[in-house]
Order: C-alpha cells, then structure tokens, then sequence
C-alpha cells in the first residue's frame, strides 16, 4: 500500500503498525505536510542506551516548525497547556504513554 502524504482535512489522524515500522517518520512527514506550527509531544524516556539513542535520532529527525515537549505520564495535561490554534499536535506514542501510566502504577482505565 503507497503511503500519501497530501494534507488530511480531519481533526485526527491514528497512525499504528508495529515496532520500529515507520511510524514516526510518516507521522512527521504527514505533520510537516500539513501544517506549518507542529507539537512534538513524546511519551519516552530514556531509561537505557538503546532508548536514548532513538530518541535523540527522532530529534535529528524534526525539522525547524516544531516545539517539543517530552510527557511520559500527563499526556492530557501536556495537550491542554499546549494546544494553539493552527498548531497540529503528533503524539508519540500512545503505547509508550500507557506502559508508562501502568509502570508508574496509574490507573489507566481512568
């Protein structure tokens, strides 16, 4: 399946596929085609080697148009501060965001 990056005139768009699939390079690719203010709000942390590695690769990875804010637990509250008109938000990613919610003993049917 080709893959379109034309602008998307929705509120929303759910990006899935599995690990390491190429989800956040669509998703920016998408954003950055879309919209010239972006949020980055990322779910990860670096807790070892590996995962500080792809996280300083994804920020290589944003171009200029982008302000970034790491978020591991409050994801709603991250949102409602930065939430702007005109401004398209990619969360990365909700996976992440709800491991890391039961890892820190929340309750995430909340």
């Amino acid at each position: 399946m080709e893959r379109s990056l034309e602008p998307v005139a929705c509120r929303s768009v759910l990006v899935i596929g599995g690990a390491r699939s190429g989800k956040s390079r669509y998703g920016l690719a998408l954003a950055e085609a879309t919209a010239p203010e972006r949020l980055h709000l990322a779910a990860a942390e670096g807790g070892d080697a590996e995962m500080a590695e792809r996280i300083a690769r994804h920020r290589r990875e944003r171009e200029e148009g982008w302000r970034a804010r790491e978020e591991p637990l409050e994801l709603a509250a991250a949102m409602r501060a930065e939430a702007r008109p005109g401004r398209l938000a990619l969360v990365d990613c909700l996976t992440l965001w709800l491991s890391n919610l039961m890892l820190a003993g929340r309750d995430i049917e909340a």
